[in-house]
């Protein structure tokens, strides 16, 4: 599995914010899963969805 901590903290020592590190993250996290990823890959998406939802409200 892709190391999600590493692809957002490279995300924002290029500048960008939160938001955009996390959708980075969930969208390598993803492709790396492919069609059915399996249930620690699902957990990751999903508390990645949460914190998106969380920064939009």
């Amino acid at each position: 599995m892709a190391d999600v901590a590493a692809v957002i903290e490279r995300a924002r020592s290029e500048g960008r914010d939160l938001a955009t590190a996390l959708r980075i993250a969930r969208v390598t996290l993803a492709y790396v899963s492919g069609p059915e990823p399996e249930p620690e890959q699902a957990r990751a998406l999903e508390a990645i969805d949460r914190q998106l939802r969380a920064l939009s409200e």
